[in-house]
């Protein structure tokens, strides 16, 4: 759904911000119900949606057909409360808050840390690691468990105990049961921020201090660092092992009705054609069972280190040269062969910036969102404070270490502790804070707690209030918002009554697919069978088995049995029902009952096997459910916006859509 949303936000080119700014003679272009849209808000629209950038261009008439079907909808939203919905305001929220960062960062800091991630890119980091669980509200009892557990392991770590040994006795990581902690090769951007710094700044061979993320607390062994092999292209042969599904069936059939592959077999006899001469990219089409890429020649999309599952990103990085290819060797999916098709090295700092800044975690874009940007704030809105009001916190004693603290021991809770843009922050809301945090009260010295809370709050407190004034100062930002608060409005009244609807609406479903049955018709088809031999003695000898079946009651699979029994690369069967133009074999046959002589065509020789000759006709509603549903979704849509303008009346002064452009 979120694709759906994407696509309705800019596929579709309808970024409805409000005009900045109206001209001093801005007339009325539309009236529809209470309503109006100034010129200057359609052409601030319309100027946005049809810049140079834009691939298909619109006239202002054809975009002022899409623009009054989009304020009619969203009225409609209005009308109907949508914009009071929990799920509404929770969604709006979110995107808000991404909206919001940029005007919450600090550029200096962000630079910085971009430039330390791409350092970080020029080199790989093999490392294991421990887990101990804490959540990042765990009471402290908890966190203090947790970080003495750690502890403990470390010192066992550091005094020589083996550390895989240590990992599956300990570590509360899931995959270690797997791996042994052993988290293989990885690079900037894989790791959440403190796990990563933790890694390059350990040599290798040593452990690293206690490292705390929101998993909880972790030590790291680097056990290897290498410089970075960038990504790589390549192509692969797949031959999978059969599925469990293939195993039942074939146990509870007859020994040669259902034909289980040799996967091992097959793959060797691949590599064997491959030594002799056939093409690789020949050998994938044929063979590979990897059917997203066999017709491409088992191209895969270029890849780097972590991306693929490490027996596969290392035979492939393994090869030496272009064109260099695999011994078959064997993962968790079936046995491959691959080939190397083209290496790239790691790219410029300029190429890989915007990347870089996508994809960093959360905690490391967390340090140019705080301290500087609070920085300026306090500038900007006059903050002063009382940091004399600390002195009793500071005091606090064993009372404060209780769960249940709520303030107790601090008498003056009404005293103003901070100041800013005509805002007083007290002790009270410092409490407020301190009783929702999780320190750990006991491990720190009380003045260092104290002190390190009271920043995180002035923080929290100064960005909190910046972000609820952000609308106020950024026109733009307040424009953006309004743009996804009328888009998620849009796709949340879309759904319901088009998309939805089309789906749960069986009887308007069938209804619709019977008054445009004309259209879901099928041409003359065949019901075939397609033997596909790797040569013409195959075919040939294929060809004859087919044409003697009826007598010996064998099924295709039989024959794709029997002709395999010497070879798992002699023969492949394709079963369907088909119609011109869908397969070259067919194609070139005659479409009356029975077994055609082998033919050739593109280096592969087939029999076919005609089942039945099936007549023009109606296709079933189960058989085309996708297309009548897309059908009957356009059809709601037209009647939605039709009844839509018939309710709201739209005034249209084209006459002014002359000035746009000018």
């Amino acid at each position: 759904m979120k694709f759906v949303k994407s696509l309705l936000f800019f596929a579709t080119a309808l970024s409805f911000n409000a005009a900045i700014g109206q001209e001093v003679k801005d007339p009325i272009l539309l009236e529809f119900s209470d309503d109006t849209v100034r010129l200057s808000e359609f052409r601030a629209v319309y100027e946005k949606n049809n810049s140079n950038f834009q691939i298909a261009k619109s006239t202002p008439e054809e975009y002022l057909d899409l623009f009054v079907k989009f304020k009619l909808k969203v009225k409609q939203a209005l009308a109907m409360q949508l914009d009071t919905n929990p799920a509404f305001l929770q969604e709006l929220k979110g995107y808000r808050s991404q909206l919001a960062q940029p005007y919450l960062t600090d550029e200096k800091t962000k630079q910085r840390l971009k430039k330390e991630t791409y350092d970080r890119l020029q080199t790989e980091v093999k490392a294991s690691h421990i887990l101990i669980r804490v959540e990042e509200n765990a009471s402290s009892a908890d966190t203090l468990a947790a970080y003495n557990k750690i502890k403990k392991i470390r010192q066992q770590a550091i005094s020589g105990a083996d550390f895989a040994d240590l990992a599956v006795k300990n570590s509360e990581d899931p995959s270690v049961k797997s791996n042994n902690g052993d988290l293989g090769y990885f690079t900037a951007m894989y790791m959440v921020y403190p796990f990563e710094k933790a890694a390059y700044d350990t040599k290798v061979g040593e452990i690293s201090p206690i490292v705390r993320t929101s998993y909880g607390y972790h030590i790291i062994k680097v056990n290897d660092k290498r410089k970075a092999r960038g990504e790589i292209r390549v192509a692969h042969i797949l031959v999978r092992f059969n599925t469990n599904s293939e195993v039942d069936a074939a146990k509870l059939a007859d020994s040669k009705e259902i034909a289980l592959k040799d996967p091992e077999k097959k793959i060797n006899e691949i590599y064997e054609n491959l030594e002799s001469g056939t093409s690789f990219e020949e050998l994938a089409r044929m063979y590979s069972e990897d059917k997203k890429t066999a017709n491409q020649g088992g191209e895969l999309p270029k890849f780097g280190t972590g991306k693929m599952i490490q027996p596969f990103e290392d035979y492939s990085f393994e090869l030496k040269n272009d064109g260099d290819y695999s011994k078959p060797f064997k993962t968790q999916f079936g046995y491959h062969i691959v080939k190397r098709l083209e290496i790239y090295p790691t790219k410029s700092y300029e190429e890989m910036e915007g990347k870089i800044e996508k994809n960093m975690s959360r905690d490391a874009k967390k340090l140019y969102t705080t301290d500087a940007v609070v920085a300026r704030l306090k500038k900007e809105y006059n903050f002063s404070e009382k940091k004399n009001n600390l002195t009793p916190f500071f005091s606090l004693g064993k009372v404060f270490e209780d769960k249940k603290w709520s303030g107790e021991g601090i008498k003056d809770k009404d005293a103003v502790m901070i100041t800013f843009a005509n805002q007083s922050v007290t002790n009270q809301d410092f409490i407020d804070f301190l009783i929702k945090r999780t320190a750990d009260y006991r491990q720190v010295d009380r003045k260092t707690l104290i002190t390190k809370n009271y920043n995180d709050f002035v923080n929290e407190t100064m960005l909190a209030y910046e972000d609820t004034q952000l609308e106020r100062k950024y026109p733009e930002f307040k424009a953006l918002v309004k743009e996804y608060h009328d888009g998620i409005l849009l796709f949340e009244l879309t759904e319901r009554l088009v998309w939805n609807k089309a789906i749960i609406d069986t009887s308007g479903l069938e209804a619709f697919y019977q008054e445009n049955i004309s259209k879901y018709q099928w041409p003359e088809r065949v019901e075939a069978n397609i033997y596909l031999a790797n040569n013409e003695k195959v075919a040939k000898k294929t060809y004859k088995l087919v044409k003697k079946r009826d007598n010996k009651a064998l099924k295709a699979q039989d024959i794709l049995a029997t002709v395999n029994e010497s070879s798992q690369l002699n023969l492949e069967l394709e079963q369907g029902k088909y119609e011109g133009g869908a397969n070259s074999f067919i194609d070139q046959s005659t479409w009356l009952v029975g077994v055609k002589k082998p033919k050739a065509i593109e280096g592969k020789f087939g029999v076919v096997e005609v089942v039945n000759v099936l007549p023009p006709g109606p296709k079933t509603i189960k058989e085309i459910r996708g297309q009548v549903t897309s059908g009957y979704q356009d059809y709601l849509e037209k009647e939605w916006v039709s009844s839509l303008q018939n309710e709201y009346p739209v005034k249209i002064n084209k006459e002014l859509l002359k000035r746009i452009g000018e």
